[in-house]
Parts: structure tokens; sequence; C-alpha cells
């Protein structure tokens, strides 16, 4: 299979797997794609060719009113603005900073204290996860926040009474993002589907809640620079790891050395490891995923202790985080 129709049967995937009716827009346009062969040959020449990218760079120059919304439009705007497009999508990588799957993340947490490290942290709003109002159908949780998640359960979900006392917290990302930088911003905003309304909405809410009191985001690998924000971590504390839709740019061997990080660390501490993570990102998830007809995130939780750690399978999630489906028993086993 030649490169051009590789390309056209990723954007035919994205359109199918991830689009549907719930992206109606980039259903339409990824449709678009692959059937233009020359919109195809020019993404062929870019290092990063994945849909996401695409969309966000053209939305990032047009503004989500602006943004096409039909075949001639993509095909005309593609063409008249190939080079400034590629010099977008050449300097930029995704980096959609969803706040709603905070709310897929809150009920697997153990009870504080607790110490916070995400890995691909982007500008640190899901480090934040305490300062926003939680919604799961007639369930509220927090006190009165300008952003409001809201999470459907499709099955009895462990929901705490409150939100947890976080004391610590900490990112790590190869190219933080600085929340004063408009341009930093607006790319961000770009990240986010322009027919998603309410998402965006609630990511310029975050961003004006945490503007000026994000925490610290370390510039590094989520290999090398970790084990330094490891040993930072107060030791009174329960020390969380946790990390959401990035193993997709991280190869298997950076994965597997991830791990290892983990367990090495946990001789010194117990870490409790958070994953939510598309299909086939951690393999002994997916050994334990059900089959489902739609695209499901996995929610792992692996608790290491003196380098040994047993995976669980706690949910499947929407990957934005609109619904939960929860899989472990009130006892915890599967």
């Amino acid at each position: 299979m030649d490169i051009i129709e590789e390309l056209k049967q990723r954007y035919l995937r994205f359109a199918d797997n991830e689009c549907g009716e719930y992206g109606a827009l980039y259903f339409k346009l990824a449709h678009a794609v692959a059937l233009d062969n020359e919109i195809l040959s020019f993404i062929a020449e870019m290092t990063d060719q994945q849909p996401n990218l695409l969309f966000a760079a053209v939305q990032y120059l047009t503004g989500p009113e602006r943004m096409p919304s039909n075949a001639p439009e993509l095909s005309a705007f593609v063409r008249g603005s190939r080079d400034v497009l590629a010099a977008v999508m050449r300097s930029h990588h995704t980096q959609t900073n969803e706040v709603g799957r905070c709310a897929v993340i809150l009920p697997a947490l153990p009870k504080g204290p607790l110490a916070l490290i995400e890995v691909g942290a982007s500008a640190g709003l899901c480090l934040l996860l305490d300062k926003y109002h939680y919604e799961y159908g007639p369930t509220r949780i927090g006190n009165s926040s300008p952003v409001v998640l809201r999470c459907m359960p499709e099955t009895p979900v462990p929901l705490p009474p409150d939100l947890p006392e976080i004391v610590w917290r900490r990112g790590l990302d190869i190219d933080p993002v600085d929340l004063n930088d408009p341009e930093k911003v607006r790319w961000l905003l770009a990240c986010v589907w322009p027919d998603h309304v309410e998402r965006r909405r609630r990511l310029e809410a975050a961003i004006d809640l945490c503007r000026g009191k994000s925490p610290v985001i370390e510039r590094g690998d989520l290999v090398d620079e970790l084990p330094a924000l490891i040993e930072d971590a107060p030791d009174d504390a329960t020390l969380i790891i946790f990390h959401s839709a990035v193993f997709p740019y991280v190869s298997a061997e950076r994965r597997a050395a991830f791990g290892e990080v983990l367990a090495k660390a946990s001789h010194g501490r117990d870490i409790v490891w958070l994953s939510n993570e598309g299909p086939g990102a951690i393999p002994e998830l997916e050994a334990l995923a059900p089959q489902r007809n739609r695209l499901r995130f996995r929610l792992g939780r692996t608790r290491l202790s003196k380098g040994r750690g047993q995976p669980e399978l706690v949910a499947l999630s929407h990957y934005h985080g609109w619904d939960l489906e929860w899989l472990l028993h009130p006892a915890g086993s599967s």
C-alpha cells in the first residue's frame, strides 16, 4: 500500500471511529481529505500526518468561525495557504488539554492527601482537577466553579463525597503551554474541534480560572526527567502519576522505559499509576478490556510497591470524558 492510500485509509478510520455524529464537521472534512489526492499529497510531505493536527492547523489560521465547512472550501484553503499551513504543521503538535477527562480520573483517585504528577501535562489544567465542579447525572461534586464538567455514568460509579485534598502537584511536558502567552493559548483552543462549542467554552473558562496560578510544568521527557520529580514529591502524601491521551505520541520502547522508571521508583515509595489511554496503548490493560462497538478509552490503575504492581482495568470512557462505564465491583475486584 503506498503512502497516499495509507493516508486515505487513516482519514477514513478517523472519520468513522472518532467522529461520526459526535464530530460531524471533522467527519465531513476527513472524508473530503480521503477523496482529494492533492491534499493527501500535501499531508504526505509532513512529518506528523494525523487528522487532528491538520484540522487544528487549519483552525489556527482561520479561527473557528471561518473554518472550512465542506470539501470545496477545504480544498480551496489548502491550495491557497499551502506554505503557511505547512509551516504551522511542522512547528506545532496536538496539545488538547482536555479538562473533561478530569471527570474520568476523579473516581479512580484514592483518599488524600495526594501529590500529583502528570506526564504530558500541556498547560497543567488537569492537575487542577480540584478547582472544578462535577456533574455525574444527578450527583454534584465540588463547590461553585466557572468550570463545570459533565460526565454521564453508564454503570454505578464509586463517586467520592467531595474533591480530594491535593497538597502538591507538578507536570512534565516536552513543550509546556504558558497560559500567559496568547499564541500558545490560541493553539490550545485550535486543538478543540470547532463545532464543539461547550468544550471550547469550558476550556476557555479553565484557562481564565487557572491563568496566573497554574502548577509548575517542567520541560522534559516522561522518562528522563520523571525520576527527579518523583524525588521532589512529599513523603507524607500518596503519590499519583497519571497521563491521558499521551501514549500515542510515545514509542513502544519509551512506554516500556516509563514503566521501568515507575517500578524502580516504587522501591523507595508506593506509587499509584493512573493511565487514561486509547485501545492498545497498554497491552496489559487491553487484554482485560471487553469489546465495544465504539471508541472507548481504557482507565487503568496500578498500585506499585517495591518494584511490583498489578494493573487493573478500572473503567471505559469517552475519549473527551463525556461518559464513564465503571468495570470494577465496589470491593475492587474485576
